[in-house]
């Protein structure tokens, strides 16, 4: 009689099954970009490890193209994203590195159509209707119509098909004025990066150092934020938030959010705006002297450690920071000013320098019981 139990045989059947439903379930889809691990690179092939149970071929025509330097770039092991053009009959996956890259670029250069903002790009061909620039993977035209005037003198009306010849290898500063994936189609106009630059200079000519003006917060970014003034985003760094010590833009100020800011540099060579908020208020350094006197005992919260001592900020003027070298913070050797304080610690502390010029003040710990 024949048992009821499997076989070693069969299991490894059923979980053979199982696997190839598995792997048939995640099977990526042509237009998809995924993550791989390069396997291996030769001269006519590149195999990519993408998780399935062969290793997925980056298009023979593809490899063909490459450059022994682009063939280089690539090593066993890195990590790469591929565009999935398509399975063959035996289930290899055909992908695409050129592609990849391209969809990155074309979310680029959607980014800088939404902003407006400009870049600057090579001239790497031409026809008789414009110039060919490129944006990583992607080639761009800059219509004869959207260059500049002072070009003219570059082309050669007697070769109609060689006009801007001539213009092979300048850089332009462009805008991008459409982006159409599906008809590849990425234009790009020199006019229009002038007139912006000219609309922006103007706006800053507009503005004067130490005005006071609305705006609005368009991004926030680890050093700070950007806020929109009149049309033109200037920098409001970290240090200009608040007196105080700011650990995250986003304690103080919201994209969206409409606040004064105090104009505090304009630089028309490079276009740029600094502003302020911490400066629409008091300096707090100024009063320093009539609330802090050496010798004199008050409360402070540790809010920094270096290798030479700790910061702390007083309770009730935090925007106030001094320093406990780490020679004051105990009688005892100190390795380390974590070994005595931490951040966040409470302690009173005893003033030991008041220098509000300089914007230093220092205090002693370890003469709290002095």
């Amino acid at each position: 009689m024949q048992s009821a139990a499997s076989s070693p045989s069969s299991d490894v059947d059923l979980m053979g099954t199982l696997l190839d439903e598995y792997v048939d379930a995640q099977r990526c889809r042509r237009g998809d970009i995924v993550e791989g691990v390069v396997a291996s690179v030769s001269p006519k092939s590149i195999l990519i490890d993408i998780g399935g149970k062969s290793d997925a071929v980056v298009h023979p025509r593809e490899v063909e193209r490459m450059t022994e330097d682009d063939r280089e770039s690539f090593t066993t092991g890195q990590d790469v994203s591929v565009y999935v053009i398509e399975s063959d009959n035996d289930g290899t996956m055909i992908v695409s590195l050129v592609r990849a890259a391209q969809q990155t670029d074309w979310e680029d250069a959607r980014k800088l159509e939404e902003s407006n903002d400009t870049i600057e790009l090579p001239i790497v061909d031409s026809n008789k209707g414009g110039v060919i620039v490129r944006l990583g993977e992607l080639r761009g035209f800059v219509p004869g119509s959207q260059l500049m005037p002072n070009w003219r003198r570059y082309q050669d009306a007697s070769q109609p098909e060689r006009r801007w010849r001539a213009m092979l290898g300048k850089i332009l500063k462009l805008t991008v004025i459409e982006v159409t994936p599906e008809r590849n189609r990425l234009i790009f106009s020199e006019r229009n990066a002038y007139q912006r630059k000219a609309t922006k200079r103007n706006i800053l000519e507009g503005l004067t150092i130490g005005s006071v003006e609305k705006g609005i917060v368009s991004n926030i970014v680890p050093f700070g934020a950007f806020v929109n003034v009149k049309g033109v985003d200037g920098l409001l760094h970290v240090s200009e938030l608040s007196w105080k010590r700011v650990n995250d833009p986003h304690e103080i100020v919201e994209v969206g959010q409409t606040i004064d800011v105090h104009v505090l540099d304009i630089d028309l060579d490079k276009e740029r705006l600094g502003l302020s908020l911490k400066r629409l208020s008091a300096d707090p350094w100024e009063t320093l002297g009539d609330i802090c006197t050496v010798g004199q005992m008050i409360d402070v919260t540790i809010v920094n450690l270096t290798s030479f001592g700790a910061f702390a900020a007083l309770v009730d003027r935090p925007e106030l920071e001094g320093l406990i070298h780490i020679s004051e913070l105990s009688e005892e050797n100190v390795g380390h000013p974590e070994e005595v304080v931490k951040v966040g610690d409470q302690h009173s502390v005893r003033i030991i320098s008041v220098k509000p010029e300089q914007r230093r003040i220092a205090f002693s710990l370890k003469g709290v019981n002095g």
